[in-house]
C-alpha cells in the first residue's frame, strides 16, 4: 500500500478511537458546563483531529 494510503487509514482510525474516548470522558459526567458544550458544538471533530494530529507529530 502507498504511503498516502497508510496515512489516511491511520487519520480515520485515529479519528474514530478520539470520538469513542471522547464519547467515553463525557458520558461519564452528570451534566457539562454550558461553556465546555458551546465548545463541543462550535468546533467540528475533523477540526480538532487536523488541530491536535499535527501538534502530536512534531512532539516526537
Amino acid at each position: 500500500m502507498s504511503t498516502t494510503l497508510w496515512i489516511i487509514v491511520a487519520g480515520a482510525i485515529a479519528t474514530y478511537l478520539t470520538r469513542i474516548g471522547g464519547h467515553l470522558v463525557i458520558s461519564r459526567f452528570e451534566s457539562i458546563h454550558p461553556r465546555v458544550e458551546a465548545g463541543l458544538n462550535a468546533v467540528p471533530a475533523a477540526v480538532l483531529t487536523t488541530l491536535v494530529a499535527p501538534a502530536r507529530r512534531s512532539a516526537r
